[in-house]
């Protein structure tokens, strides 16, 4: 770019010019002009998904693409996301508007008579005059040359807040060059006595023309207009430019200079937006509700990278903050069972753990809050179930067959002595599942292991459990060795492997990996909420009592549908409270480890109580004193 275009003093003294001949302005007036090299520059380059965009912080849910060249047909464009605004001849189709799903095109190319029809910055203009609001969504505009018509389009979607409120806004300078420029681009210079401005005001719009257009005009001249162009970068140039021309220092006012890291919808088109700003929540939130209007419904400041601050703006969200902490705890990873190491506040105003921070990003933060606030229907959860026992159905199956046709672990590691160890059925299912379940787990979990139960447990109100999975066990619910007619007491080291491996097996799968997946969606316990049943603990339990019921049939006997007998149906609702009880113990605890430790007990309670009770029985026998008769 030019030395014109580069030097900061060079726009400066070109502005003065303009006011001293045309504005008429009064000396007291020019004196409190800001100089051009401490006009704050509004726009940036930010690289999302590996291109290039602009966008202004006081606009932060619009951003500009510039691909030159790109042409789209009308198909293509009836087809755009929601909220796409192209301009100036991508879109192979005329002036185009569609308010219900909000796709415009501000064109006057294809599709319309040049003659009769606005420019692209004058049809946007126009929209914003006529109250077109940009403030409830994310915004993408799409141009293909940024030539000085397209630039002042840009400008005026970017800064559409200011000009909506006719803020600072040089509107004497600014509607005559918009005028002109239009009058320009359509028709030509010859008939620019058309805009049927005064001579006075059509040199001044034309000198700024030319300024502005001057790097333009100089590359096209020698070749250079093209792909090898930064269109961005010169985008965001002549925009500074404009800033510098058409806003009065004096009223400027405090900057509008919140930085958007983030940004989900939220239930009745509200919106959360998770901020970066130097000033608190309480001084931004009327900057919020001017930038995202009456969309914005919870704010979440970032004061260092690891601390934030949670405000819920609108007080009818259907939601409170407290399912945003509930959900967020579930989230981070630096969340342990402690009072002050929590995401938690009031029901308006909260924050992140104030120990060691969050490890939380911008963007999971802001996709918790939508989580939090969403609600699934009755036919999304099913099909989450449905997922979930496609799962389970296949892990079992996998195990099922791989250990009754593939197990030679004696002929893998040529070690014979281990078949004489893990020769057991049940040994060899549970280390098939063990290793089948770690496929899922890999796959589902994109490593939030902690959501899966997989961390150390917290708190210790689950012991209260123990009890009650005791007798579930005795009930049925919970498969122990010594029914088996291969198993003796004295065969110890075989029915502690299989009572250890078994259990552990059938927790990883149902209260880690199952119960994790379930839980993405639902509302569980943690160590320190109320004692209630969730979904994940309801839908578990239910694979759970039927793998459980089901169990037999995979290692001595021939499936037969016909041979479920009412002693089955006694198994599975035992089954089926045992693992609620183990579902309740996962959820507080955070860890699926708590529960395989109560399940362990309980299966060796069922191996070990009753020879212990015979045994002190007998003792008890022989010891009490003989009644002669």
């Amino acid at each position: 770019m030019d030395s014109e275009r580069t030097d900061p003093k060079s726009s400066s003294n070109f502005l003065g010019k303009v006011d001293q001949k045309n504005i008429g302005e009064s000396p007291a007036r020019k004196n409190t002009r800001m100089p051009a090299a401490e006009f704050p520059n509004r726009y940036s380059i930010r690289d999302i998904g590996g291109e290039k965009v602009l966008s202004c912080i006081e606009a932060p849910n619009l951003t500009v693409q510039i691909k030159f060249g790109l042409s789209v047909s009308a198909a293509t464009m009836n087809k755009s996301s929601p909220g796409t605004i192209y301009l100036d001849g991508v879109a192979q189709n005329g002036p185009f508007l569609d308010n219900a799903r909000q796709i415009y095109n501000f064109d006057h190319h294809e599709g319309c008579v040049r003659a009769f029809t606005l420019s692209t910055c004058e049809q946007a203009l126009v929209m914003l005059k006529k109250g077109f609001d940009l403030r409830g969504r994310e915004w993408r505009i799409i141009a293909n040359d940024p030539d000085l018509d397209t630039v002042l389009a840009i400008w005026l979607l970017l800064n559409h807040i200011r000009i909506s409120e006719q803020e600072s806004i040089r509107e004497h300078i600014l509607f005559p060059l918009i005028r002109l420029e239009g009058a320009i681009d359509s028709l030509g210079l010859e008939l620019k006595t058309l805009t049927a401005l005064p001579p006075a005001q059509i040199n001044q719009s034309q000198r700024i023309i030319d300024y502005l257009r001057s790097t333009e005009v100089r590359l096209k001249k020698d070749g250079k207009w093209g792909e090898q162009i930064d269109f961005i970068a010169y985008v965001a140039d002549i925009l500074h430019d404009i800033d510098q021309i058409m806003y009065e220092p004096h009223k400027f006012g405090k900057l509008l200079g919140i930085e958007e890291l983030a940004r989900v919808n939220l239930p009745d088109n509200r919106v959360a937006v998770v901020v970066q700003s130097d000033m608190g929540i309480y001084e931004i939130e009327p900057l919020l509700k001017k930038i995202y209007g009456s969309s914005i419904g919870l704010a979440i400041l970032r004061r260092t990278p690891t601390a934030y601050t949670l405000r819920q703006i609108d007080p009818f969200l259907r939601g409170s903050l407290e399912d945003v902490y509930e959900k967020l705890n579930f989230l981070d990873p630096a969340v342990k069972c402690r009072t002050r190491d929590r995401w938690g506040g009031s029901s308006d105003i909260g924050g992140s753990p104030r120990d060691q921070g969050t490890k939380l990003t911008p963007e999971e933060i802001a996709k918790g809050c939508r989580e939090a606030f969403q609600k699934y229907s009755f036919v999304q959860q099913t099909l989450q179930f449905f997922l979930v026992t496609v799962s389970a159905v296949g892990a079992l199956a996998a195990a099922e067959l791989f250990s009754g046709a593939h197990w030679h672990p004696g002929k893998w590691f040529n070690a014979p002595s281990l078949n004489t160890i893990v020769f057991d059925p049940y040994v060899q299912f549970s280390i098939a599942l063990i290793f089948f379940t770690t496929i899922i787990l890999a796959v589902v979990s994109h490593r939030r292991l902690w959501q899966f139960g997989i961390i150390s447990p917290v708190g210790k109100n689950w012991w209260f459990i123990l009890p009650a999975a005791i007798l579930a066990a005795f009930a049925g619910g919970a498969w122990a060795p010594v029914e088996h007619p291969s198993y003796r007491i004295p065969d110890i080291s075989r029915l502690l492997l299989s009572g250890m491996l078994l259990p552990f097996a059938s927790e990883y799968l149902f209260r880690g990996v199952l119960h994790g997946i379930l839980a993405q969606k639902s509302k569980i316990q943690s160590c320190s909420s109320k004692f209630f049943i969730s979904w994940p603990n309801v839908g578990t339990a239910l694979l759970y009592a039927v793998f459980l019921t089901l169990l037999p049939f995979f290692q001595n006997e021939t499936f037969n549908p016909f041979s479920i007998t009412l002693r089955h149906g006694s198994i599975y609702v035992a089954a089926f409270f045992f693992s609620i009880f183990l579902g309740v113990v996962r959820e507080r605890s955070h860890s699926f480890f708590s529960s395989y430790l109560i399940h362990l007990m309980a299966v060796f309670s069922v191996i070990f109580l009753p020879d212990l009770f015979i045994y002190a029985t007998h003792v008890f026998h022989l010891s009490w004193p003989k009644i002669p008769f």
